[in-house]
C-alpha cells in the first residue's frame, strides 16, 4: 500500500498551474464576494436604521406638537404605520396608558417584550422573535405630547426586505462566480499551455541533442522573460560543453597524432638496425635515436599528464615564499649551455624584493618554458632578456627575444594546446609549452599576456599577485 502511495505520479506541471490559478482566483473572488456582500449589508442597515431614525424625529416632533396628547400620537402612528405597511414597519407605544402596538398582532406582543430589555434609547439594535424567521431592526426614542409625561416609543423595522435583497445578490454572485471558474478553468488551461510551449520546445531540443552533435539550441520567444532567460543560460552551457567537447576531441586527435610520430621513429630505427648486422658505433647511434625520440615521448606524456591533472584539479599548489630572482638565475644558468650552443645571450635584471608564494616547482616549470621557447625560436646572435619587477600587489616576470616573432593571425591561438604557428617549429616541440605555461600562471591566479611583432622578437609578461 505504501509502495503504491510512493509511485503515484503526481499531475503534470500544466494541470497543476491550472489548478493554483483556479485555487488562487476562486480565494480572490470569495474574498470579494464576502466583501461586497457584507458592504452591501452594511448599507441596507444604514438605510435602515436611518429611515428610523427620520421616523422616531417625525413622531417626536408630532407629539411636541399635539394638542390631544395621546389621542393626537395615536393617529399619526396609524398614519404612518399604514403607509409603511409593505417595508414592515412596526411601532410600540409604551405611554403611562398602557402598551400599544400597531399593527396589533400577536407576534409584535413578542417583539414588545424582546425590545423591553435589549433595545436602549437612541441605539438601533437587531431583534429576534423566538418562533418567527426574519429580525427587526429597533430603534426607541423618547415623546413627550403636550400636557402629558413622556414615554418611550420603539419603532421596529421588518429585515425581511433586507434580508430578500441579500439572498438575490447571493444567488446572482454564486451564479456568476460558477460562469467565471468555468471561463478561468478553460483560459488557465490555454495560458498553462501558452505559457508552457517554450518548455515543450526545450524538451524536444533537450532530446534530441547527443554527443556528437550539439548544434541544437533551445528557443526563445524573445519576451526577456524567465523562461528566456532560462534558455539564454542553457544555451550557453551548450555553448561551453560543445567547445569542450571540441576542444577535448581536437586534443585527443593532436595527441594521438603527436605520440604517433616519436612512436613510428622509433619503430623505423629498429627495423633499419635490425634489418642486418650493424658496428658497435652504429648500434650506438641507433640507441642515442632512440632515447631522444624516448625523451620527446616523456615530455609529451608529462605535458599530458599534467593538463589532464589540471584540468580535472587533481593538482594542489604547494605553495611557499618564492624569490624570482633566485629562481630565474637558476632557469638561466640551466639554459646557459643551450644558449651558448646557439650562439643566444642570456640576460637577467630583476627587484630581489619580487616575492610571491606559490609553487616553486610550477613557477620554475613556467619560466623554463618560456626561456626554452625564446632561445629555440631565436636567430644566432640575439638575445633573451629575462626581467623580474616588484609592484605593491603584483610581481611581473617578462622574458623578450629577438627571434623571429609571432604573426598577428596566430597570437590569439598559441595558448592553445598542440597549436603551432608555422611548421618551422613543429620540429621544436609539441605544442604544449605555451598551454602549459597558461595553466600554471591560471593556477596561481596571475595573468600570461604575450606581445610580438614578426622579424623582431616576442615578449610574453607573467603577471602574479603578490599573496597568491
Amino acid at each position: 500500500m505504501s509502495c503504491a502511495t510512493g509511485n503515484r505520479r503526481r499531475p503534470g506541471l500544466r494541470l497543476r498551474i491550472t489548478l493554483w490559478t483556479i485555487s488562487v482566483l476562486a480565494a480572490a473572488l470569495g474574498a470579494g464576494f464576502v466583501w461586497v456582500q457584507q458592504g452591501l449589508r452594511s448599507v441596507l442597515e444604514s438605510r435602515n436604521d436611518l429611515f428610523l431614525e427620520r421616523k422616531g424625529a417625525e413622531l417626536a416632533a408630532a407629539a411636541q406638537q399635539s394638542h390631544g396628547g395621546h389621542t393626537d400620537l395615536h393617529d399619526e402612528i396609524e398614519r404612518e404605520v399604514e403607509a409603511y405597511a409593505d417595508a414592515g414597519l412596526v411601532v410600540i407605544s409604551r405611554n403611562p396608558a398602557g402598551l400599544e402596538l400597531r399593527p396589533a398582532t400577536g407576534w409584535a406582543e413578542h417583539l414588545a417584550e424582546a425590545c423591553a430589555e435589549l433595545v436602549e434609547p437612541g441605539s438601533p439594535a437587531t431583534v429576534h422573535i423566538p418562533g418567527r424567521t426574519g429580525a427587526f431592526r429597533v430603534l426607541r426614542v423618547m415623546v413627550q405630547p403636550q400636557s402629558a409625561a413622556a414615554h418611550p416609543l420603539d419603532l421596529a423595522l421588518s429585515l425581511d426586505e433586507t434580508e430578500a435583497v441579500l439572498t438575490q445578490f447571493n444567488r446572482r454572485a454564486v451564479a456568476g462566480s460558477l460562469v467565471f471558474l468555468l471561463i478561468v478553468v478553460a483560459g488557465g488551461w490555454g495560458l498553462a499551455q501558452q505559457a508552457l510551449r517554450p518548455v515543450a520546445q526545450s524538451i524536444e531540443t533537450a532530446q534530441a541533442l547527443n554527443p556528437a552533435d550539439l548544434s541544437a539550441r533551445l528557443p526563445r520567444s524573445g519576451a526577456g522573460d524567465e523562461l528566456d532567460r532560462l534558455a539564454e543560460t542553457i544555451n550557453a552551457l551548450l555553448d561551453r560543453l560543445a567547445s569542450y567537447h571540441a576542444q577535448a576531441a581536437r586534443f585527443t586527435a593532436d595527441a594521438s597524432h603527436e605520440l604517433r610520430g616519436p612512436l613510428a621513429a622509433i619503430r623505423a630505427a629498429i627495423d633499419v638496425a635490425v634489418q642486418q648486422p650493424r658496428s658497435a658505433d652504429e648500434y650506438r647511434d641507433f640507441l642515442g635515436d632512440l632515447g631522444e625520440q624516448c625523451d620527446r615521448l616523456t615530455a609529451l606524456v608529462n605535458g599530458l599528464l599534467l593538463l589532464a591533472r589540471g584540468d580535472a584539479g587533481q593538482i594542489e599548489l604547494r605553495r611557499a615564499p618564492i624569490r624570482l630572482c633566485d629562481l630565474v638565475r637558476d632557469v638561466v644558468e640551466m639554459y646557459h649551455p643551450l644558449a651558448e650552443e646557439r650562439s643566444v645571450r642570456l640576460e637577467q635584471r630583476g627587484d630581489a624584493a619580487a616575492i610571491v608564494e606559490g609553487d616553486g616547482q610550477l613557477l620554475r616549470q613556467l619560466i623554463s618554458n618560456l626561456v626554452d621557447n625564446a632561445i629555440k625560436f631565436n636567430r644566432p646572435g640575439g638575445r633573451v632578456a629575462i626581467s623580474v619587477s616588484a609592484e605593491p600587489a603584483n610581481v611581473t616576470v617578462t622574458v623578450a627575444d629577438t627571434g623571429v616573432g609571432v604573426p598577428p593571425e596566430h597570437i590569439e591561438h598559441i595558448f592553445e594546446r598542440f597549436y603551432q604557428a608555422d611548421s618551422a617549429r613543429c620540429s621544436a616541440g609539441s605544442g604544449l609549452g605555451l598551454s602549459i605555461c597558461h595553466w600554471i600562471v591560471a593556477a596561481h591566479g596571475g595573468t600570461l599576456h604575450v606581445s610580438s611583432e614578426p622579424g623582431a622578437g616576442s615578449a610574453f609578461t607573467v603577471t602574479l599577485p603578490v599573496g597568491s
